[in-house]
């Protein structure tokens, strides 16, 4: 009999972590996914808000430098919105607790690495738009358009490069609870098992 008892707190227990940790991993995907949704909220309004005040301005530009500006804002945000609609999609319709250690850890990684190479592409933009306003000086026929686009290439880059910014940060506030449910996980050449701290 109290080897039976022995048995049955002991599955009680293996019971208890396994119950934790799947509910320390839905709570993981769940702050992570809302950090995506928020970020691709902003980036969707962010998009709606310059489509909408640069076809605005569009109607009566001061210069044909700022229609070319207020047109390329228009192009870049439409890229945008294309862009931040299905990621937000993804957010909402994605069940935290449907997600294995695995697929959580890979998506994770792999959003990281997705805002990093998005931030060295930001740096691009804003370089090729102060490239583009210098190109702008030696082509007086192409003036207008160089300096209009330029200018949207460094306000949008700039924005991108900000953005990515703060989401990666944000995304590695998350990490230590990604960190501390694969502290859980020992994989040797014969196996892979949960550790149990008591």
């Amino acid at each position: 009999m109290k080897k039976y008892l022995l048995v049955i707190s002991i599955f009680t227990l293996f019971t208890f972590d396994a119950v934790a940790q799947t509910s320390e991993l839905t709570e993981f995907n769940q702050e992570r996914l809302h950090v995506n949704k928020i970020g691709m909220m902003v980036l969707g309004g962010w998009a709606l808000g310059n489509m909408a005040t640069n076809g605005v301005l569009l109607r009566n530009p001061s210069s044909n430098e700022q229609a070319h500006f207020y047109r390329m804002n228009i192009f870049w945000n439409v890229v945008n919105l294309a862009l931040a609609v299905p990621g937000f999609r993804h957010s909402i319709i994605t069940d935290p607790s449907s997600l294995s250690l695995a697929e959580t850890t890979a998506e994770f990684h792999q959003m990281s690495k997705i805002v990093l190479m998005n931030a060295a592409l930001d740096v691009a933009y804003i370089t090729g738009g102060y490239l583009m306003r210098e190109m702008a000086k030696t082509r007086p026929n192409k003036q207008d358009i160089l300096r209009g686009y330029g200018k949207s290439l460094i306000l949008q880059g700039g924005f991108l490069l900000a953005f990515d910014a703060v989401l990666f940060l944000a995304l590695q506030s998350k990490s230590k609870g990604l960190t501390s449910l694969l502290d859980k996980v020992t994989i040797t050449p014969e196996s892979v098992g949960l550790v149990f701290r008591f």
